[in-house]
């Protein structure tokens, strides 16, 4: 028996609205979605991918929920969209492992829980302008471009954070927790471009004046 090319391929399941996700499995935008409040879509179960497909997500009640807020413990990757007005973009905190990549982030609060993107995992190719924060991650963090009025990038501690692009924070552009290896990253016209806290950081090549 011969198949066909692309024969038992997995097709994702299209997203028309918010909703909860509660089954492993892929997914994927069909449309722009839009969140009159609270949170758009939330992730309960572990092992699933979304992608935007270069759709948006957006929140009509400004500064208001997460546009994609996993309560899972492991395996969630989002990708490839925009997102903007909610309070937090994406927050996958409880999801070790996760990834979070090529998408544009434009949120989020003023205050200290505005986050464009928390994660735990990779975090990569992203572009994120936030009230408060821009990025909070742990893990490898590489090839981001961020500002978030108060802290562009935040790392925690044991991360590999190379390649990224913070600019326009009044208090701290990049603020990595050591030790991390801190590798040919741009951080200028912040009130404070660098900061590593502890010891044992890597710092390297980093444009930090």
């Amino acid at each position: 028996m011969m198949l066909a090319p692309g024969a038992g391929a997995r097709v994702p399941t299209k997203i028309k609205a918010c909703q909860t996700i509660d089954r492993p499995g892929s997914y994927e935008l069909a449309n722009n979605l839009s969140a009159a409040t609270g949170d758009c879509l939330v992730i309960t179960a572990d092992f699933v991918t979304i992608d935007l497909a270069g759709f948006s997500i957006s929140s009509r009640a400004l500064f208001n929920g997460t546009a994609i807020l996993a309560t899972s413990s492991q395996g969630i990757a989002v990708r490839n969209g925009s997102i903007s007005g909610f309070e937090v973009g994406v927050d996958l905190r409880t999801a070790a492992g996760s990834i979070v990549e090529g998408l544009r982030v434009s949120c989020c609060g003023p205050d200290f829980n505005g986050i464009g993107i928390f994660a735990h995992g990779v975090v990569t190719g992203n572009t994120v302008s936030s009230g408060f924060g821009g990025i909070a991650a742990t893990g490898t963090v590489t090839g981001n471009y961020a500002t978030g009025r108060k802290v562009g990038i935040s790392v925690g501690k044991g991360s590999t954070v190379i390649g990224n692009t913070v600019t326009d924070s009044i208090r701290f552009g990049l603020m990595v927790e050591c030790p991390s290896d801190v590798i040919n990253n741009r951080s200028t016209g912040n009130a404070f471009n660098l900061l590593l806290n502890g010891k044992g950081c890597n710092n390297t090549n980093n444009v930090a004046p």
